[in-house]
């Protein structure tokens, strides 16, 4: 029962973390690896971490980095091929990273490849909080995924000889969402396929409740030229989604100023921008599908094609249409 209970929490932590997780709310998706960084692709051997708080850089070798990113970013308990999607994703991550600093750095990395900061940067989970999450699972968690990224070690995806865009997510709507629409670049590789699997996942969907007078409140703080004058049934509209339920158009307000499904996801920190809405008594309940900004690799698909014995880069060449999958010398 406590294994039970100890595994919920963990998923639970995953689910809340995958939505926060690079690009959304860091960087833009040309400095974590696209075809905008240029040079040649060479291997790495340690990666450079900093700790903002303390101003000091944790170096380590790249084995170990990739065991600690792994950890951080997908539960252990997943399939052995989806942990080597992931492992080969934060490889590819750190190699695009290192590339882009070297060719511009950073000032406030101070010579480092990322910092701790998650909102930013891709995670890294320490030994102390494997140790931490997992509790008397951590030894089994850390060689089940110590064995994943050795078994793909030095593998890297690229498109036209460059580090792809390391996106992932949670779950997606049913369809992953184009970079076009998430962030205004079209990246040939990031385009909506179809996660047929992703659907039927017990953590789906997800309802928010947001009274009349809170989401009046914080459109005002951040939109303070709205009006809201009609009656609060009318005061959003939702006139454009993608094919996967993505809200790209919202309108806000008597005068329906128009916001993205990211901008309005972000506000209300719901855990995905493809939504619908109902309003009753004075609240608007939120249905919200998926996980995270959709984009590239669900990790709820990538795990359930693995259970239907697909291999690593077979799974990881479905979510990122054209790549390759090589290893770096």
């Amino acid at each position: 029962m406590k294994k039970y209970f100890q595994a919920i929490i963990i998923f639970i932590l995953f689910i809340t973390l995958i939505p926060m997780i690079a690009i959304l709310a860091g960087e833009k998706p040309q400095r974590i690896g696209s075809t905008v960084i240029q040079g040649s692709l060479k291997p790495i051997e340690n990666v450079k971490i900093l700790d903002e708080k303390s101003g000091k850089i944790l170096e380590l070798p790249l084995r170990d980095y990739l065991i600690g990113a792994v950890a951080a970013q997908m539960p252990y308990e997943f399939e052995e091929e989806a942990l080597k999607c992931q492992a080969v994703l934060a490889h590819t991550y750190i190699l695009s990273r290192r590339m882009a600093e070297t060719e511009a750095p950073t000032k406030e990395l101070l010579g480092a490849d990322i910092s701790l900061d998650r909102s930013v940067y891709q995670p890294y989970f320490s030994d102390d909080e494997i140790s931490a999450i997992y509790g008397d699972e951590a030894e089994k968690a850390k060689a089940k995924i110590t064995k994943c990224v050795d078994e793909v070690s030095g593998v890297v995806a690229v498109y036209e000889g460059k580090p792809i865009v390391s996106a992932f997510h949670g779950i997606s709507s049913g369809f992953t969402e184009s970079a076009e629409n998430a962030w205004g670049i079209d990246i040939p590789y990031l385009k909506s396929v179809e996660s047929e699997f992703d659907p039927s996942s017990k953590d789906y969907s997800k309802k928010y409740i947001i009274t009349d007078d809170e989401l009046k409140a914080k459109l005002l703080d951040t939109y303070p030229e709205l009006s809201f004058e009609g009656e609060a049934d009318t005061w959003l509209d939702i006139s454009e989604t993608s094919r996967g339920g993505t809200v790209l158009k919202l309108g806000l307000g008597d005068k329906k100023r128009q916001i993205s499904g990211y901008d309005f996801m972000a506000l209300f920190d719901l855990r995905s921008p493809c939504f619908k809405f109902t309003h009753e008594g004075g609240s608007f309940t939120f249905t919200v599908c998926g996980c995270g900004h959709l984009v590239g690799l669900s990790q709820n698909g990538a795990n359930e094609l693995a259970k239907n014995d697909k291999g690593y880069e077979q799974i990881l060449k479905f979510y990122f249409k054209g790549i390759e999958v090589e290893k770096v010398r």
